[in-house]
């Protein structure tokens, strides 16, 4: 995920205006919001390298997660500092135990409580693409059980729909649109049919599609610039 901030302004009457100017040095919630967004990164590559049975790569990635957790949970609010707090306990103890299925799932959940808690007033790229990336990851960690969890898969893929239905009207590009909408349709097919490589297959379009998709609102949000 390559999500930056988006902008915020100055003075409170533009920002009522709704006119766009760099984040500025000291915003609570750009400060907060580039905490998170930052956090991101280790739990989409622990999840990554546990499923690939990358030991020094797994051992990286947490190692940089922690580091990072007191400014993370500084940046939650109470409730979801805890519950962050609580996974990560729980993330530590599994690769300690190298149990990789469980070290990538909890790594994805990570994901998700830090994309939920993203403040979309400061966000250059709607929340929902983060959480397209996030159905992606999850896909691939649930599609690499031994035995794969399919009413966890169509509530994962169900979701995913939900969210391209609800910022699919923002993206003017009809070829990006359309691939987007087939990839939804793979993964409803794939899920129905239980076919494991087309559900791979078709998360990893997702993953690949939504760095257009980000590329696609970065460049529409500094044309409005």
């Amino acid at each position: 995920m390559r999500q930056v901030l988006g902008v915020v302004t100055v003075a409170g009457a533009i920002a009522c205006s709704g006119a766009n100017v760099p984040v500025a040095y000291g915003d609570d919630a750009g400060e907060r919001n580039e905490t998170l967004i930052n956090a991101t990164s280790p739990f989409e590559d622990l999840a990554e390298a546990a499923l690939a049975a990358d030991t020094a790569a797994s051992t990286s990635a947490l190692d940089t997660a922690v580091a990072e957790s007191a400014a993370v949970a500084d940046a939650l609010p109470a409730a979801e500092a805890a519950e962050y707090r609580r996974l990560l306990a729980e993330l530590k103890k599994a690769a300690s135990g190298d149990d990789r299925q469980k070290t990538a799932l909890l790594s994805v959940d990570l994901f998700r409580l830090l994309i939920d808690n993203f403040d979309e007033s400061v966000l250059e790229v709607p929340k929902e693409v983060s959480l397209l990336d996030y159905v992606g990851f999850r896909l691939h960690v649930l599609d690499a059980a031994a035995k794969p969890d399919w009413d966890a898969i169509a509530a994962t893929v169900a979701e995913g729909a939900r969210w391209w239905d609800s910022v699919d009207d923002r993206v003017d590009d009809q070829g990006l649109r359309d691939a987007i909408d087939s990839t939804m349709e793979g993964l409803r097919i794939a899920t129905d049919g239980k076919n494991l490589p087309m559900l791979h297959y078709a998360a990893q379009m997702d993953l690949d599609l939504v760095d257009l998709l980000e590329g696609y609102f970065e460049d529409e949000d500094a044309a409005a610039e």
